[in-house]
């Protein structure tokens, strides 16, 4: 049988919440719950869900939003869990693609798809769609609440939440602790939306000269907690690109092309390994391999120089013109 999710929403009764109810509603899966906390603590108006039971979670006081979102955790029935606040909105295929992703990896914890944000300009917009590493995690948040779809056994057998003590960035450091316990899997399909000028948090922008300084001070909060992690996943990406490097040196092409794809597997956003890669599989015949490496690395670095510069020369070697 399907699992129950539940889909958790954080709302202090704004209009949006109507968007929320009608994202809930048109999920393609079933079965699903919608558990609605009530941030405000004075009631809220709970629009019908469609076919999906709502229940409203409420300790008659306002919460803020650590708070709200463990509440919401607490009530949920659901073996899977997703983060829905009542400014974003969820594809209608979102919990069936990431429902799958964890059925297919048993081992995954966490399933989550690109999201993308939108603002109140409908010329300016943007996209969360990283590729998931335990170091690029540790560097910086990669994907908003509604991003994820979460084994329910995180929280209720893990034990992690949001910490109350911070007023933003709670989600990253619900992120960090859930990849503590279980590997990430990325679906490579836009499942979510974020709508920016609806947010009430501005943590979008917490690098701004005017953003508070608690802002600045959640954010010091959450990478000195994980600093300990942070400088061994760097650690070992340097032991990895160090290994690759040697066996390369010392001829074992085989070898080394494995170790080059392993650093790139353990850190997607490095040039050196992809490049390297790409100059091993273009010496040994594999033309194919090599431009598909460079075109790969590309689409996630599409500023790189040095990829730019690889793959021009590839390009050129094979008569075509640089793009």
């Amino acid at each position: 049988m399907a699992a129950l999710v539940s889909i958790v929403t954080r709302t202090l009764g704004r209009p949006c919440v109507a968007d929320a109810a009608a994202s809930v509603a048109a999920q393609t899966y079933r079965p699903l719950e919608w558990v609605v906390v009530d941030a405000s603590g004075n009631g809220v108006d709970v629009p019908a869900a469609g076919d999906v039971p709502v229940r409203v979670v409420s300790t008659g006081a306002p919460m803020l939003r650590s708070v709200a979102g463990n509440a919401g955790f607490g009530g949920v029935s659901g073996r899977r869990l997703a983060i829905l606040d009542d400014d974003d909105l969820l594809m209608p295929t979102f919990v069936e693609r990431l429902s799958a992703a964890l059925d297919a990896h048993p081992q995954a914890g966490v399933a989550y798809g690109n999201v993308r944000v939108e603002t109140d300009r409908p010329d300016v917009a943007g996209l969360y769609a990283f590729e998931y590493s335990e170091l690029l995690l540790l560097r910086r948040n990669l994907f908003p609440p509604n991003a994820a779809l979460v084994d329910a056994a995180l929280v209720r057998e893990r034990g992690i939440s949001f910490d109350t003590g911070l007023d933003v960035l709670e989600d990253w450091d619900f992120w960090l602790q859930a990849s503590s316990h279980a590997p990430f899997v990325h679906v490579r399909e836009v499942l979510a939306i974020y709508r920016l000028w609806l947010s009430g948090s501005g943590v979008w922008a917490i690098d701004a000269p005017e953003a508070p300084p608690s802002m600045r001070s959640d954010e010091a909060t959450v990478r000195r907690r994980y600093a300990d992690r942070r400088q061994a996943a760097e650690a070992r990406h340097l032991e990895l690109t160090a290994a690759a490097r040697r066996l390369e040196a010392e001829g074992r092409v085989a070898e080394a092309a494995r170790a080059w794809m392993a650093a790139h597997e353990h850190f997607h956003y490095d040039p050196e390994p992809v490049r390297a890669y790409a100059r091993i599989a273009w010496s040994v015949g594999e033309v194919r391999a090599a431009r598909a490496t460079l075109e790969g690395a590309l689409a996630l670095m599409p500023n790189d120089a040095t990829l730019k510069r690889d793959y021009a020369s590839l390009l050129a070697r094979l008569g075509e013109p640089a793009p």
